[in-house]
C-alpha cells in the first residue's frame, strides 16, 4: 500500500513540476514576444520621425503610393455607384480627400472619363456634377510604374511621380461601355505630418497622392 502511496505521489509531484515548467516556459515566451514587439515598434516609430528616409524606406514609400492609386480607384467606384447608399458615398469622399496632400490638388478631368481634359481641385471635384448620366462607373487604376523616384524637395517633403493606365466601364440604363485605356500620370509624396502615436503627437512620414494630369 506504501509503494502505491509513494508512486501515486511521485507521479503528482512530476505532474506539478511539469505544469509549472510549462507555465515559466510560457511566460517566459510572453516576455520574450513583448519584448520583441517593443524593439518592433520603436524601431518603426524611430523611423517614422526620423528626419531623413533611407532608401529602403523610400522604395517601400513608393509602393504604398501605388496601392493608394489603387485605393482611389476603388473609392470612385463606390462614389459613382448610383444604388449604393449615400452614406457609404460621403464615406468614399472623405477617404478620396484624405488620399490627397491638400485639398487644392488640382486633377484631370480625363481621369473621370470626361471627353474635355481640364483641371479642377479636388475640394471643387465632388460639386463638378461628372459621372451624373451614368448609373455606376467602374475606374480601374493598372500598369502602376514609378517614372520619378520618391526624391528630397525640402525638409518635410520627397516628391516623385507614378504612370498608370485609366480603364473606366460606365453603365447607364441604356448600354455598358469600356472606355479605351488612357495613359497618365500622379504626383507623390512622403511628406512629414503630425499624427497621433499612443499617448503622443508626433511628426512622422507619411504618403499622399498630388496632381494627375
Amino acid at each position: 500500500m506504501r509503494k502505491f502511496l509513494f508512486i501515486f505521489i511521485a507521479i503528482l509531484a512530476y505532474l506539478l513540476l511539469c505544469s509549472k515548467s510549462c507555465d515559466s516556459d510560457e511566460r517566459d515566451d510572453a516576455v520574450s514576444q513583448e519584448a520583441e514587439l517593443t524593439k518592433t515598434k520603436e524601431r518603426i516609430k524611430n523611423e517614422f520621425k526620423s528626419e531623413d528616409l533611407s532608401k529602403k524606406s523610400l522604395r517601400a514609400f513608393e509602393v504604398k503610393a501605388k496601392q493608394k492609386l489603387i485605393d482611389l480607384a476603388d473609392y470612385l467606384s463606390i462614389y459613382y455607384d448610383k444604388p449604393i447608399d449615400k452614406s457609404f458615398k460621403n464615406q468614399a469622399r472623405l477617404m478620396i480627400q484624405d488620399l490627397f496632400i491638400s485639398d487644392s490638388v488640382q486633377i484631370n478631368s480625363l481621369l473621370l472619363n470626361e471627353s474635355e481634359a481640364k483641371n479642377i481641385p479636388i475640394n471643387k471635384y465632388f460639386s463638378s456634377g461628372f459621372g451624373s448620366g451614368f448609373n455606376s462607373m467602374v475606374f480601374t487604376f493598372d500598369s502602376i510604374e514609378v517614372t520619378t523616384p520618391l526624391r528630397r524637395i525640402d525638409d518635410f517633403n520627397y516628391k516623385g511621380r507614378l504612370s498608370f493606365s485609366q480603364h473606366v466601364k460606365t453603365c447607364s440604363s441604356a448600354d455598358t461601355v469600356f472606355t479605351v485605356p488612357v495613359r497618365m500620370e500622379a504626383d507623390i509624396f512622403a511628406s512629414k505630418v503630425r499624427k497621433p502615436f499612443g499617448k503622443d503627437t508626433l511628426q512622422v512620414w507619411s504618403v499622399f497622392l498630388g496632381e494627375i494630369k
